[in-house]
């Protein structure tokens, strides 16, 4: 046995530097940024310094879950519910609720997206006031596809089950309260939803309702002057809605569905400082991409379709160019930062904790693969490849039940994973790649429909 936990380690270790040196080698002329042009330099960026505390802000709940779920535990370790420990419970809604949240705020977002692209924050917040109620109840019975293999996994009685579902309903309102702060950038509200949240944890943990609870109050309270649109409502199309919900189920799995799989495997033995340490540098990386890169590739895509409506073929296809270009950069540039945070990790964790590096250091290379398909399936979505995208993540949650079904739990399973998912994630750069370089073409149908 410790023959093949220390050849795990080496494998996991070397594939972790060889996952380095192959970004760093084969887009090293990508990991500068394409020059702006004359446009884009119209509609300025966010500053530099700006930018710092927006990630600062935007990585705050990764902080204060760091520490407040430890400490937390630690006080919960003799609370039980219906026989099973709290922590147990709440261990099943942190590896439900972030993959559940992928599904059932895509209703909500697109509910609201002409009022996002109108640009006018009042109009933006009165549709999310008027949408909201009617997108939270029909997001519900989502619920259940996550409540039912639990309870057949785990055995659950019914008054355990029903503590684990209110958690999940608590969040899934929590989360769709956050989207009003992540569309109109408000880093600072963001934050103190999270830090309340962190905050109550560590006060009164034994109350397990009430984290959710203040941390939904510090979001709906700058929205109680508009509480009478919360009841006039406008109604979701539910066939809308269920699209919507299918659709982020399938995407959320590609980062989410192997952690949810590992406590249905091994709820009783889960080992949550490894598993959750594996997950930060994909996590870190993850919103280091939505908060530095994306926003300079939203202002390419505009200009690139002010140009669609203003300006000649040869200045088109150069601003396309532009884009194709910047698509390459922050890809290349996520997974080099990535990789650097993964194989940082490995190195520290052989030093201090080399009893378990091997599965950390598995799950951490996986995790890195996650997240980068995860960020080619937006990138394939976002240019009107909904179903390229969707069959990618398909792929992916199909390969983890099966893995999951036939390996046993360990730093070997998350190897297969890391196999399985080399392939997935390079036909999906492929296809990405395809796309975006003909991006005038593709944006131009996906913006003239619209209409």
């Amino acid at each position: 046995m410790a023959i093949a936990s220390d050849r795990a380690v080496d494998l996991v270790t070397l594939t972790t530097g060889c996952l380095l040196v192959t970004v760093l080698w084969a887009r090293r002329h990508r990991l500068s940024p394409p020059a702006l042009d004359g446009a884009t330099r119209r509609r300025p960026l966010p500053r530099r310094g700006q930018r710092l505390v927006e990630l600062a802000l935007y990585l705050s709940p990764v902080l204060l879950l760091s520490i407040a779920y430890p400490l937390a535990s630690h006080r919960l370790s003799h609370d039980r519910i219906g026989g099973v420990p709290l922590t147990t419970l709440l261990l099943a809604s942190s590896v439900t609720v972030p993959w559940l949240t992928q599904a059932v705020c895509l209703p909500l977002y697109r509910s609201i997206a002409a009022e996002i692209d109108s640009g006018n924050p009042e109009t933006v917040r009165n549709r999310f006031c008027e949408a909201w109620p009617s997108a939270f109840v029909q997001s519900l019975p989502t619920i259940a596809v996550f409540a039912a293999p639990i309870a057949i996994a785990t055995g659950w009685s019914p008054t355990v089950l029903a503590v684990y579902v209110a958690l999940c309903v608590l969040y899934v309102a929590f989360a769709q309260s956050l989207i009003l702060s992540i569309v109109s950038r408000n880093r600072v509200l963001w934050a103190i939803g999270w830090a309340s949240l962190a905050a109550t944890l560590l006060i009164v943990p034994s109350l397990w309702f009430l984290p959710p609870l203040v941390a939904l109050a510090t979001q709906v309270l700058p929205l109680r002057r508009r509480s009478y649109l919360m009841v006039r409502r406008l109604s979701v199309e539910p066939g809308e809605v269920a699209r919507d919900l299918l659709r982020g189920l399938v995407l959320g799995s590609v980062l989410w569905a192997d952690k949810f799989l590992l406590f249905m495997s091994d709820g009783s033995h889960f080992r949550v400082t490894t598993v959750f340490l594996g997950l930060l540098p994909a996590i870190l990386v993850y919103n280091y991409y939505f908060v530095r890169l994306a926003p300079r590739l939203d202002a390419s895509v505009g200009e690139l379709r002010d140009a669609m409506e203003l300006q000649g073929s040869e200045t088109l296809m150069e601003r396309s160019a532009a884009v194709a270009a910047y698509v390459g950069y922050s890809l290349n540039r996520t997974g080099v930062v990535g990789a650097a945070l993964v194989l940082g990790l490995t190195v520290v964790s052989a030093t201090l904790a080399p009893s378990s590096v091997g599965l950390m250091a598995a799950v951490a290379i996986a995790s890195w693969f996650f997240m980068m398909t995860t960020l080619l399936c937006y990138k394939l979505d976002y240019i009107g490849q909904r179903r390229a995208a969707q069959g990618y993540s398909a792929v992916h949650l199909g390969a983890c039940i099966a893995v999951f079904s036939l390996v046993d739990v360990g730093a070997v399973l998350y190897i297969w994973l890391i196999i399985i998912e080399v392939l997935i994630f390079s036909a999906a750069a492929r296809s990405v790649r395809s796309h975006w370089s003909s991006s005038e073409y593709n944006l131009f149908w996906r913006h003239a429909t619209a209409w």
